[in-house]
């Protein structure tokens, strides 16, 4: 069973690396000396056997030794690094004294792990998780102020350009090596379907895009546009983000090249608004749990070129193990019950709820249960959206003034 909310200690950020070795003695033997033995090491045993085996804390101090030291710490830990499911829980209480967190749920291990993401006391302004991208985090307060963060290295940033917008992704461009972020706004004195995309750049400023080019289906029902990445987390795959959307008249895929900035879609073998995206076999795939039949089906895009999908398995849920556990009735109340595939693998994440606790199942591909956290005061929400820890450090995050500021709420707590 996961355990409660535990009070976690403060982590100052740490300096930044130098580049000469430390002369000083330790343990009777010089820094220098060390060093030395060290850098005798092959280089495949330093990064795969040592350095990714350390947790993120004693591997940020291992980044202040040198520039070399600093390089292989932050490449090894983020190549190693699994990519993990975010769950959010929010202790049941008042508006005051609430508690909250988003953890990323290690399901590779029996029982789960939680390793903390974000983590702060309830407020009157709420925050919402927009989007997850190679260990950033973007998120936002009820005020509309937006926020990007790295929680490992507990470096952040204010973007003032997105006051107002609505965030579809952050993605990585990769011939700049940038990060940049997709959103809209609706314009002035227009039609509520009609909707303008922009491109913001971290640490720039924002291009608009236009209005997309709409396929008949869509012209249709222009609120497909109206794409939030906290509802319809994308899936990045051949420098393309990808959508799963459900409109009155089809299921499509919509699709903006990264490079070329641009959309288009493609049809989809399913119109279930409970299906969402993930990469499955590196390909494309789609995840879909009914939970009025309890059966789960997957698809995958057999050729990406000429949009040929196949189905990739179809199982049933284990209803009778998850009724003895929690799906009961009492007082003629019935539960509430919901889930997503969160890996690759097929692994699934449901929740199931009643007036006295909340029980998180964890099943895999083949419908088995895998196992099972039953929380009293706690309600957990499968975001959707995975996280991949990592130590590098990016020149957005560096502050022009050189003041030192207190960090941000949602980090305090880590």
């Amino acid at each position: 069973m996961i355990s409660q909310f535990s009070t976690r200690p403060y982590d100052p950020q740490p300096p930044k690396p130098y580049d000469p070795p430390c002369k000083t003695m330790v343990n009777g033997t010089s820094c220098k000396r060390g060093l030395a033995a060290v850098a005798a090491l092959p280089d495949e045993l330093f990064q795969w056997e040592i350095l990714v085996r350390l947790p993120a804390k004693e591997l940020l101090r291992c980044r202040l030794v040198c520039r070399s030291w600093c390089r292989l710490a932050s490449d090894a830990r983020h190549r190693r690094q699994p990519s993990l499911p975010l769950v959010f829980f929010r202790t049941k209480g008042n508006e005051y004294t609430a508690h909250a967190a988003v953890d990323a749920l290690d399901i590779r291990r029996t029982p789960a792990a939680r390793r903390p993401v974000l983590d702060y006391n309830y407020s009157r302004r709420n925050f919402t998780l927009h989007a997850s991208c190679d260990g950033l985090i973007l998120i936002s307060y009820s005020n509309h102020r937006f926020y990007l963060c790295n929680p490992a290295t507990r470096q952040w940033c204010t973007l003032p350009d997105l006051t107002g917008g609505n965030v579809v992704a952050l993605y990585p461009h990769h011939p700049s090596g940038e990060y940049r972020i997709l959103y809209w706004r609706r314009p002035n004195n227009s039609d509520d379907n009609v909707v303008y995309y922009y491109v913001l750049t971290v640490g720039k400023k924002e291009r608009c895009i236009g209005l997309p080019v709409a396929s008949s289906s869509i012209k249709k029902d222009r609120s497909c546009w109206h794409l939030h990445a906290c509802h319809h987390p994308p899936v990045l795959l051949h420098d393309c983000l990808h959508w799963y959307t459900v409109n009155a008249f089809d299921g499509e895929i919509i699709i903006f090249d990264t490079l070329a900035e641009s959309f288009r879609w493609i049809q989809c073998p399913t119109a279930c608004s409970s299906a969402q995206l993930l990469q499955m076999d590196g390909t494309l795939g789609i995840g879909q749990i009914d939970v009025g039949t309890m059966t789960v089906k997957a698809w995958v895009l057999q050729d990406y070129k000429v949009e040929v999908w196949s189905s990739k398995y179809s199982t049933q849920l284990p209803e009778s193990q998850m009724r003895s556990y929690q799906m009961l009735r009492y007082d003629n109340y019935v539960e509430c019950l919901y889930g997503k595939v969160v890996s690759e693998n097929g692994d699934m994440l449901l929740i199931s709820r009643n007036r006295w606790s909340q029980t998180l199942f964890h099943c895999d591909s083949k419908g088995e249960l895998i196992d099972k956290f039953v929380w009293s005061y706690i309600d957990p929400k499968v975001l959707g959206l995975c996280f991949k820890q990592s130590l590098v450090r990016h020149v957005f995050f560096e502050r022009k003034d050189g003041k030192c500021v207190r960090l941000p709420r949602f980090l305090q707590g880590l």
